[in-house]
């Protein structure tokens, strides 16, 4: 008789406004914080304690609620060793001169008359092999906006190829805390997550690569002046040991991810071989390596834009976007425990009857939110809480979700002017916002086909199938 003695508690009826009120109350709340200038992990926390609270006003128990915030960040665990180990290697990679090869075959690839299409590739690159889009802009693209100027290429059309190039490596990049918030947030594995990806962008891209070079021919008839990018090519060289042997810890981990291997080994493999080569090929102490591993290395080349490009990484970097994905992993959990979402959900449900509307609700969302200065992290998380079990009901893979949401909560920053990504690229560039807000293609085209796709049947996977890229359009009924 154990049960018997505690007391029955008695649970309020769940009404719709009673739903909208635990919905919106948190996320208000969490939007004004952030429009105070306070940080994404206070307002998440303060956010937390509001859907507590209510949860406690419904006649849930304090334990309750505990458990099932306890369950929420259960869910991530995986999510959080994996990016602890990316920081790692996003710091040995630097020290083994990975990323220093990439980035040096990358700038001596441009030529002058496919000036734009090029500097959205390397930008692409350069992006993908340091998971910054804002790092890329900092160094390769005030390189390349030099450079322009010397072709009497506009500095608007230049920096939205670059800014555009820098988010297309940031979205796929495996090393970037947007990828990893948006595959945990969403519950999917972080390279099925960059697969359903590649539905939206590549056709992006392809569109991209097709303005740019219409574009470009317009205009690249100046003299080229390769004075800022002969700097940087000798700074690289320089400051380490470049070929193509350096490729090798990169390859590896691309090519076993590729095939499926599963990812927590391969990414410990990358680390080791990328250790070993560090002190093999760049004769740097393995106490020094595993510092780098740990803290993030630093750069000394002489050259401040290389130094800040390259001195990152390191397990501690991570803490932030792991503190972001704990906290939403306990919001998610609070959410289910009250029960406000699939309350509200069923609502959607009754009005939303394909898979097109249902990904034209979500990257509404974010597009309410990015504009509405929820910013990047926020964007990236809470839609995807919201709106996942809804994905489930529909038979859909949550890689769609994750790839709608940084169609919008990765890319939007750019071009939402009170965003710090539009305050850091224009001022980076010298250019306003709404100048190269028509040359940032992947901005404005990302949302777009991600609804697009979603209403054909382009890449829309069933919920249990087995990620993987086809051209075959799938419709569902």
């Amino acid at each position: 008789g154990h049960l018997s003695m505690k007391k029955e508690r008695k649970i309020k009826e769940l009404t719709i406004p009673m739903a909208l009120f635990g919905f919106f109350a948190p996320l208000l709340l969490i939007l004004l914080l952030l429009s105070q200038g306070v940080g994404i992990m206070l307002a998440l926390t303060a956010a937390i304690c509001v859907e507590s609270i209510f949860g406690v006003y419904l006649g849930y128990s304090w334990e309750d609620i505990e458990e099932y915030a306890l369950k929420g960040i259960g869910r991530v665990n995986q999510t959080v060793i994996v990016m602890i180990l990316i920081g790692m290697l996003i710091g040995v990679w630097i020290s083994a001169g990975s990323v220093q090869t990439m980035l040096y075959y990358g700038i001596n690839l441009i030529h002058p008359k496919l000036f734009l299409p090029i500097a959205f590739i390397i930008c692409i690159i350069t992006s993908l092999v340091t998971g910054t889009s804002w790092g890329t802009a900092g160094t390769m693209g005030i390189a390349l906006i030099g450079i322009a100027q010397g072709l009497g290429i506009p500095a608007p059309m230049a920096a939205g190829a670059i800014i555009s190039g820098a988010l297309v490596g940031d979205k796929l990049s495996p090393l970037s805390d947007t990828t990893l918030l948006a595959a945990a947030t969403s519950r999917v594995k972080l390279f099925d997550h960059i697969l359903s990806l590649c539905y939206v962008t590549l056709p992006v891209s392809i569109i991209s690569i097709i303005v740019y070079s219409i574009l470009g021919f317009k205009y690249g008839h100046g003299e080229m002046n390769l004075a800022s990018v002969q700097i940087l090519s000798e700074s690289l060289k320089s400051s380490c040991n470049i070929g193509v042997l350096m490729l090798v810890p990169l390859l590896f981990v691309l090519i076993l991810s590729a095939m499926k291997k599963p990812t927590i080994p391969v990414f410990a493999g990358g680390l080791v071989i990328g250790c070993i080569w560090a002190v093999l090929f760049q004769n740097i102490p393995l106490t020094d390596v595993i510092g780098s591993a740990v803290g993030g290395f630093k750069s000394a080349t002489g050259n401040a834009d290389i130094d800040k490009l390259l001195s990152r990484g390191g397990a501690l970097s991570m803490a932030e976007t792991i503190f972001l994905c704990i906290g939403a992993g306990m919001f998610s959990g609070v959410f289910e425990r009250t029960g406000v979402l699939s309350r509200l959900m069923d609502q959607l449900r009754k009005i939303v009857k394909s898979v097109g509307g249902l990904v034209f609700s979500v990257t509404l969302t974010g597009i309410a939110l990015m504009f509405g200065g929820a910013g990047q992290s926020c964007t990236l998380s809470l839609p995807a809480i919201a709106f996942r079990d809804a994905f489930e009901d529909m038979d859909v893979h949550p890689g769609v979700l994750s790839r709608s949401l940084e169609c919008t909560g990765t890319v939007l920053g750019s071009i939402v002017p009170w965003d710090a990504s539009a305050i850091l690229y224009s001022g980076l560039f010298g250019v306003s916002v709404a100048q190269y807000l028509p040359f940032n293609l992947v901005a404005i085209l990302s949302p777009v086909i991600a609804v697009l796709t979603a209403y054909i049947g382009f890449g829309v996977l069933k919920y249990n199938e087995q990620m993987h890229f086809t051209m075959k359009l799938r419709k569902y009924k």
